[in-house]
This record gives structure tokens, sequence and C-alpha cells, in this order.
């Protein structure tokens, strides 16, 4: 009895990740990530002067933010998405082109779209340490966008005076 109750909630978390899967949404977000990372697009925009291509590779999580909070409904998960979105962003902002060749190594579409898998296929692993860092999570982001607003005076700074020393010439 309890084999044919387990093969039956089995066979339901099955179904239900496979109606997942083959939703607009997710199919979107495999696209994303396969694009921003595999093929390093996200390190390319990055390149794009005055932070718009950080500002527009930002708004390519948002998608991962909606899927994470409205199909997954999970807050935890979702904090963990802004958190690897926003460290991809201030890595991304560090100045001199050294946060550009840092945002080729960091994966965090990639890891965006492990964690919400992880999630979709009921892996207690990735559920309990996303769970387990929920305040970690909430803590980090409201580090990484205190950092971020620090290096875009940085940057809004050293923009500024190498134009002044440029007009001084």
């Amino acid at each position: 009895m309890n084999n044919q109750i387990e093969k039956v909630i089995s066979e339901k978390k099955g179904l239900r990740r496979q109606r997942v899967m083959d939703t607009r949404s997710y199919k979107i977000l495999t696209k994303v990530a396969q694009w921003m990372d595999r093929y390093y697009i996200d390190p390319i925009l990055g390149l794009v002067p005055g932070g718009w291509g950080d500002t527009i590779s930002m708004l390519m999580i948002v998608p991962f933010i909606w899927f994470s909070l409205f199909v997954v409904r999970s807050i935890p998960l979702t904090l963990a998405v802004v958190y690897y979105a926003l460290k991809d962003v201030v890595l991304g902002l560090i100045p001199f082109f050294l946060g550009d060749i840092l945002d080729i190594f960091n994966r965090s579409y990639r890891r965006n779209m492990q964690l919400i898998q992880g999630f979709i296929d009921g892996d207690k692993t990735i559920t309990r340490n996303v769970n387990s860092k929920v305040w970690f999570f909430a803590g980090a982001i409201l580090l990484c966008i205190v950092v971020i607003v620090l290096l875009i005076k940085l940057t809004v700074a050293l923009f500024s005076t190498v134009l002044s020393w440029i007009l001084t010439l």
C-alpha cells in the first residue's frame, strides 16, 4: 500500500516538474542563462561604458526573479537569485576592466538556473542549502546595494576627474 502511495506521489511530482519545464517562461530562463553565461553575452555587455551594459545585464535577471517568486513560490530562492544577480553587478562595476574580466568567470545566470532547477526537481540538498541561508542572502543583498552605490559614485568621480583633466589640456 505504501509503495503505491509513494508511486502516485512520485508521478504527480514528475508531472508537475514536466508541466513547469514545458512553460514558456522556463524556456526563456534556459535561453537567457545559455546566452548570458555560455556565450559570454554578460561580460560583453559589461564593456558598454557608463554602466549601461551592466544595467542591461541586470534587467535580464527579471525573468528569474519572476519565476522563482511566482512559479516556484519560494522567497528564499528569490532572495538567492537576487543576491547572485547583484553580486554579478558588483563585480561588473569594478573599474578599469577588472570587473569585466572577473565577470567572465562569474556565472550567475547558470548558478541561478541550477538553483531554480534544484527547486523544481525537489533536490533536498539545494532547497535545504538555500533555505538555511535566507538571512545571509537578505543581508548580502543590502550590502551589495551599498557597494553598487559606492562603485557608481567612484565611477562618476573618476569620470569627472578624467574629463576635467582632458579639458584642461
